[in-house]
């Protein structure tokens, strides 16, 4: 049956091919395929070729969860090893004093790219900042004007939205003019990658699979059975391992700062998220910038906010002294205060007023045990009025 099943299925594409299906094929037998392209959609061969491309794509993403978990920085050090041959010959015999003195120079390198990115973005940048400020300095003022003054609440709330539009404004003309300046966003993606490989030559993700290359130079698709994650120059308590956790957090934490200059905050969390993930939970700087990556986002909402305030508690009892790390603490626990003062102020004793009513109000307030008609109460829950009399028990 299902050789006939694919005879038949053969030979109505191969009819489809060379014109379409015979008028009198209905009159021959219904056949045991339906080729109703309509259930496909429009009705064109292009919509099982839709669907079987989604199949695939699901498939692939069965294959390829743990891959996609890495952030880009760190999926970036699968290539490393095929396009330079020297760090695929440390990663595999080089000793860690060796892969030490490399990573060492490669950030060195970093840094020089990134001092000269930030030396060559504009005045705009820092006169933007103080514009900044000067907003936000303002939005204070109107939120407590608004705790203080309830009947001007509309008013000062639409100055309030325009402050802040403005704000998002400068953030987007920033990130634009960082895209239009060509040299300086490309010595930052140029710092960006030398930090990767210098972090790469330590901590890294390769593909074991042997026909991963193919024979032109390009890849084959990343699987997570073929990939193996090599950490092992950061563990332990030798000093070439403390060492090198402590150059690969400082990498990490230069893509993070670079990545700020971009105005990339997303990028620049999971660089934080990398460092106290996976090489240093305790790590001060990474807490305070995921904290800036969050506050800093044109989008941010309250729950960012309350995450950064978290980040701040942890950066601050890890570095009670840490002026930067204090001071923010305190501002977003000011504007939350404040922000939580404000909406008590507008919808305060909204949810406090009056009594919930349960039941009939213009019910009697007890149910008597016996229904009496000489109980007043009976009488008013029946709506009957008896004479002077009342009502006499037969």
């Amino acid at each position: 049956l299902g050789r006939a099943c694919a005879a038949r299925g053969c030979c109505l594409l191969g009819g489809m091919a060379l014109g379409g299906v015979d008028d009198d094929a209905e009159e021959k037998g219904g056949g045991l395929i339906d080729l109703d392209m309509g259930a496909w959609g429009s009705g064109s061969m292009s919509d099982p070729l839709r669907h079987a491309v989604g199949l695939r794509t699901a498939q692939d993403n069965c294959k390829m969860r743990m891959w996609n978990s890495f952030p880009q920085l760190f999926q970036n050090t699968i290539f490393h090893g095929e396009q330079d041959p020297e760090v695929k010959a440390l990663r595999h015999g080089g000793s860690l004093q060796d892969r030490l003195a490399f990573s060492r120079a490669l950030k060195t390198e970093g840094n020089a790219a990134l001092r000269k990115a930030t030396a060559s973005q504009p005045s705009a940048a820092a006169s933007s900042e103080s514009r900044a400020q000067e907003l936000r300095r303002e939005a204070e003022e109107l939120e407590a004007a608004i705790v203080e003054k309830e009947r001007e609440l509309r008013a000062l709330r639409e100055r309030l939205a325009s402050v802040r539009a403005e704000m998002g404004t400068i953030v987007d003309e920033g990130a634009r003019h960082s895209e239009g300046c060509g040299v300086s966003r490309e010595a930052l993606e140029a710092a960006i990658a030398t930090y990767e490989r210098a972090a790469g030559v330590l901590r890294y993700v390769e593909c074991v699979r042997p026909d991963w290359k193919n024979d032109d130079g390009s890849y084959k698709g990343i699987e997570d059975e073929f990939l193996r994650v090599d950490a092992s120059a950061l563990e332990g308590d030798s000093q070439e391992a403390v060492e090198a956790r402590e150059l690969v957090a400082s990498c990490y934490l230069n893509i993070a700062l670079a990545c700020q200059k971009l105005g990339e905050h997303d990028r620049m969390k999971s660089a934080c998220d990398e460092v106290l993930q996976h090489v240093d939970p305790k790590s001060v700087k990474a807490l305070f910038r995921r904290a800036v990556a969050l506050v800093e986002r044109p989008a941010a909402l309250d729950r960012d906010r309350d995450e950064a305030i978290r980040d701040l508690v942890a950066a601050a009892q890890l570095a009670p002294q840490d002026r930067e790390v204090r001071t923010m603490l305190a501002t977003l626990k000011a504007e939350r205060k404040k922000q939580a003062m404000s909406e008590k102020c507008a919808f305060g004793g909204l949810f406090e007023r009056g009594e919930v009513v349960k039941g009939d109000p213009s019910a009697p307030s007890g149910k008597p045990a016996k229904l009496d008609l000489n109980d007043p109460r009976v009488q008013a829950m029946l709506d009957i009025h008896p004479g002077p009399g009342g009502f006499t028990p037969a």
